[in-house]
């Protein structure tokens, strides 16, 4: 990418383990990216409270908008999207009120059945259209109010972490809509707060800001941060927020009838509509709403992937044996498979700490399933799990929610895991298109292009990707009977 001034963009991409970010050109037709740069996000545990270093990652976001600047010249937009959920509390002279807590922070440990005593399940679903865990911001809040905690009192605005962000470098607060849709604090329809949900939990509303669409243009960088990085009075848009809606907006072809799947610390799967679903079948079922690219809904399940492998990395380190990604891959290809199953939302694999082999091996004993003893074992585990659970989604996609799947398409990182990707158009009996393992990015960088007038509409920012992104074809290979597995582990409950 040739240094042109004022005609590029950069993204921000935040996840749990680490930020990445890019710089592309638009010539009309494809998109011409720069060096990507990557960071690591690394919690901070400070006595018994876990916290993000929102400081660090600030600190290099504008390290890489440096770069970029003095490669290729001022810049003409930039935009942030994170994980979801997380926030930051300000006082009146936009100031910091406490560190932004980690979503896995001890003080929402028991707060769930908290909140189910005072309201059910199925009535939040109502009011939001979603079903949520302790991660997300609702509980997060109301441990605010059970543990008689007064920053909501004095907080005047909220910021979730990409708003948050985008205030730090250019003093605008705003609260884009994808963002928000990950707090259970939404109206269904995800355009709107859910001002019943908020009488209920008695949670203040007054710190809310207002709800701008993707592809908005908040304002520009502070005139600081223009001199600082030599990135010049740059537009900051409002990206799509929340890091898997930009995903979607990303998929060359995607559209009704189409399946997704995101796979990175998390899964993310589901289809695109126009409207969002509040069915009883779907409350069953586990599915929630969120808000995509142009109000568009999406009808989504997300449980853990390699958050699990992680916390297998980490058991082994503390061993003194370091695998790579790439090393445990060759492993559990050359592993035999124990057709052995564990429940990915089962709340010990989710809690951090211990080790995750002790935990697995506990639950697959006491479901009666033979235990790993390899690590390609115990990875291959991991992946066949992971392959059963999103099998389980798309049959209840398809049968129960009535939802026909033409087309599946496996996104971000875990694209590149090709004995994963194979597993899944296996169980799925469907092909597969993967690839775009920086899909996340493109979403970001597209809706820019679609702010700055570039492209008219998520079709085209779609075409635009699939003349740029090369996707792998895979197809179902004959071999094990998903169905039977499936069937087996419904029965032990090991899918729901």
């Amino acid at each position: 990418m040739k240094k042109c001034a004022n005609h590029y963009a950069v993204a921000v991409d935040l996840g749990a383990s680490g930020g990445k970010m890019a710089a592309a050109s638009f010539d009309g037709s494809r998109i011409e990216l720069a060096d990507y740069i990557t960071f690591p996000n690394q919690p901070v545990q400070i006595l018994d409270t876990l916290y993000w270093d929102v400081f660090a990652l600030y600190r290099s976001i504008v390290s890489g908008m440096t770069q970029y600047a003095s490669e290729l010249g001022p810049a003409a937009t930039i935009g942030i999207d994170t994980w979801g959920a997380s926030y930051g509390l300000l006082d009146k002279k936009g100031r910091l009120l406490e560190p932004v807590y980690h979503y896995r922070d001890k003080r929402t440990d028991t707060i769930m059945d908290v909140i189910y005593e005072k309201v059910s399940q199925r009535r939040i679903f109502e009011l939001t259209g979603v079903q949520f865990n302790r991660t997300y911001t609702l509980p997060q809040l109301y441990s605010c109010i059970v543990n008689g905690d007064t920053c909501l009192d004095n907080a005047d605005k909220l910021l979730f972490l990409p708003d948050l962000l985008g205030y730090f470098i250019s003093g605008q607060m705003s609260t884009e809509m994808t963002i928000a849709g990950t707090s259970a604090l939404m109206e269904p329809s995800q355009e709107n707060w859910s001002k019943q949900l908020f009488q209920e939990f008695s949670i203040p509303t007054h710190f809310l800001t207002n709800l701008v669409d993707a592809g908005t243009v908040k304002g520009t960088v502070t005139p600081e941060i223009a001199s600082l990085t030599g990135i010049g009075p740059a537009k900051l848009v409002a990206s799509v927020g929340h890091d898997s809606a930009a995903a979607v907006a990303a998929i060359p072809g995607f559209g009704k009838n189409k399946l997704y799947i995101s796979i990175g610390t998390q899964i993310s799967m589901g289809i695109e509509t126009d409207e969002p679903l509040v069915s009883e079948a779907a409350y069953q079922g586990g599915f929630k709403n969120t808000g995509g690219i142009a109000r568009r809904k999406i009808i989504y399940r997300d449980f853990s992937a390699f958050w699990l492998i992680n916390e297998l990395r980490a058991a082994l380190k503390r061993e003194g044996r370091e695998y790579s990604f790439d090393e445990l891959h060759s492993l559990a290809e050359e592993a035999k498979s124990l057709n052995a199953y564990i429940d990915n939302e089962y709340p010990t694999f989710n809690t951090p700490g211990g080790d995750i082999r002790v935990k697995m091996a506990e639950y697959l004993q006491q479901t009666g399933q033979a235990v790993p003893q390899t690590v390609g074992e115990w990875v291959r585990c991991i992946f066949e799990s992971l392959a059963l659970k999103v099998k389980y989604c798309a049959d209840y996609l398809k049968n129960t929610l009535g939802m026909p799947l033409e087309d599946a398409f496996v996104i971000n990182g875990g694209s590149r895991n090709t004995l994963l990707v194979q597993l899944l158009s296996d169980a799925l009996r469907l092909p597969i298109h993967a690839g775009m393992p920086y899909a996340t990015l493109a979403g970001n960088l597209l809706t820019q292009f679609y702010a700055d007038g570039k492209v008219s509409s998520v079709e085209e920012m779609r075409e635009v990707a699939g003349r740029s992104f090369q996707m792998k074809e895979y197809e179902p290979q004959p071999g094990r009977d998903w169905d039977a597995a499936l069937q087996a582990a419904v029965e032990k409950n090991v899918c729901h």
